[in-house]
């Protein structure tokens, strides 16, 4: 995996080709390896997704539709009609005549506007030279007005970044501020900060595998390194608003090669990281707040722990490097993000003693 110190906020990992007849083999170096196979940048065409976050650490975005039908019915499951506009910088306005829908759960309730999914024309975009594989984007939008509603989402954003330092088995994300237009004339404009989240498919195909849909995986069916991973991010976090039974707040992947399933997380809001103030702290867990951490992964031999361990302390200056340099966000809440990733390397011991009493409780008689 290539490290770095950069605090530039795109995605921060290229995927090197190597190109044997018509077939792509692509080795991903870092945590977990793979072989993948696709089209050459040559063969394939760039997605709505690579061409869209390109562009810096936001682009500016335009939605315009009937916005009383999107924010006061968001129990639809059809698409309404919508244009989105892109403003590129020193060339013209694009223009997508798209569908937009209420998306989510928790969010979809309680916030003051939804989570939506954007999905484009496949005709379009292959008329615009991009590829029509990949044809629909999902949005987190803000879920209070004003500067504080933009704060959880650069917050919720950011969990993700860190996430993409330390694996490329994670969803790219950009950054966008979107300026939202009524068709009807009855809300005034309005904009807000939002993420744009890759595609299942395109993330699947990225990482050369499929997504995998049945509940309740058992623990053997895991690639165990990127399980381990995966779950001491959580608790690196403090999010405990996840799980492996019902897949929920992850996605699965099953690589082409029939290897173990990679969980690749989303939905950060709960977590002690970014602390939304509509999150309520885990009963289950008996907590009081949102920044108790508590390790809900698979038990794990120590030393499969302590390599993944090693793997953080690895990236560790560069997840604190791209939290101090996300100057969209304010000062005092960078410092508090890097506080909080700061007491997780300090009670480490805390993590291994939780994974040293689930391990002999769940497996009993082996070695640990």
């Amino acid at each position: 995996m290539k490290s770095h110190h950069s605090t530039n906020l795109l995605p921060d990992y290229y995927l090197p080709r190597l190109m044997d007849m018509a077939v792509t083999i692509i080795f991903l170096a870092g945590f977990s390896t793979g072989v993948l196979y696709g089209q050459t940048e040559q063969q394939r065409p760039e997605s709505l997704f690579d061409f869209l976050s390109k562009k810096g650490q936001f682009i500016e975005l335009t939605l315009r539709t009937d916005m009383d039908e999107l924010i006061n019915h968001r129990r639809r499951e059809d698409y309404q009609p919508a244009e989105l506009f892109y403003s590129e910088e020193k060339k013209q306005e694009r223009k997508w005549d798209i569908g937009v829908v209420p998306r989510g759960n928790y969010r979809r309730h309680v916030c003051i506007f939804p989570p939506i999914r954007f999905n484009f024309s496949r005709n379009q975009l292959e008329e615009q030279g991009l590829s029509p594989d990949f044809d629909k984007i999902k949005v987190v939008a803000h879920c209070q007005e004003g500067e504080e509603g933009d704060n959880y989402i650069l917050k919720e954003f950011l969990v993700y970044k860190i996430y993409n330092q330390l694996t490329p088995n994670s969803y790219r994300v950009q950054l966008a501020r979107i300026t939202y237009l009524d068709t009807e004339g009855n809300y005034k404009k309005f904009k807000h900060f939002a993420i744009l989240i890759e595609e299942t498919d395109e993330m699947a195909h990225r990482l050369g595998g499929a997504e995998f849909e049945e509940y309740n995986p058992p623990p053997e069916a895991f690639n165990t390194e990127a399980e381990n991973l995966m779950a001491v991010f959580q608790y690196m976090i403090g999010n405990e608003d996840w799980d492996y039974p019902m897949i929920r707040n992850m996605k699965l992947i099953q690589p082409s090669d029939s290897s173990g399933l990679i969980p690749i997380p989303y939905d950060f809001d709960f977590s002690g990281l970014v602390n939304a103030p509509y999150a309520i702290p885990s009963a289950q867990y008996g907590h009081s707040t949102l920044q108790e951490r508590i390790f809900l992964g698979y038990p794990v031999r120590k030393e499969q722990l302590r390599k993944t361990l090693e793997h953080f302390h690895l990236y560790r200056s560069n997840i604190r490097a791209v939290i101090k340099g996300f100057k969209l966000l304010r000062f005092s809440e960078r410092m508090r993000a890097i506080d909080y990733i700061e007491s997780f390397f300090a009670s480490e011991g805390s993590l291994i003693r939780e994974n040293a009493v689930k391990f002999k409780e769940q497996k009993p008689g082996e070695d640990y």
